[in-house]
């Protein structure tokens, strides 16, 4: 009987410490892991006629990235982007860029770096632009792709909006 508790107790504590090992383990996967975190975005929306945005709610807190172009986006222009990240003031943005990309094709790389707007006085500013320009568009294309990056202290964050050059 004694030895019947005994073997109950033993295989009580393996359980136990099991449990303990799967939860560690899935939480370092779960740190470790995904740490680019795609946000939804209405494919309906141009970015150069209207503010366009992508959300997504992590661990409670309402994350938004709103993607806006001014002026024209023909071949040679110069043009402001302007992005607005709110909802990561708990983990800090480390750096927002643009890339242009067009599918099925091998656009170089056009990555670029947003400015932060510290004219606010935030901690974490909410307001981001640089003036850029597009690559050159193969074979007259204006179906174009502008991938938002957003490097936090914990995650990248990434937005892709579909626009027409104008």
């Amino acid at each position: 009987m004694k030895n019947k508790y005994l073997r109950m107790l033993a295989i009580s504590l393996v359980i136990v410490i099991a449990l303990t090992f799967i939860q560690d383990f899935a939480d370092f996967l779960d740190e470790y892991s995904d740490k680019i975190v795609k946000l939804g975005v209405n494919q309906q929306c141009n970015p150069t006629i209207s503010i366009c945005s992508a959300s997504i709610i992590n661990n409670g807190e309402f994350q938004r990235l709103s993607f806006a172009i001014k002026g024209s986006t023909a071949s040679g222009n110069d043009f402001p982007i302007t992005v607005k990240a709110t909802g990561f003031d708990f983990e800090g943005i480390q750096s927002i860029s643009v890339a242009f990309e067009m599918e099925g094709e091998d656009i170089d790389n056009n990555m670029v770096l947003l400015t932060a707007d510290r004219s606010s006085h935030q901690v974490v500013p909410e307001k981001w632009d640089v003036i850029t320009r597009l690559p050159n568009a193969p074979d007259g294309r204006t179906d174009w792709l502008a991938v938002i990056k957003l490097k936090s202290s914990k995650k990248e964050y990434q937005a892709e909006f579909p626009f027409s050059q104008r």
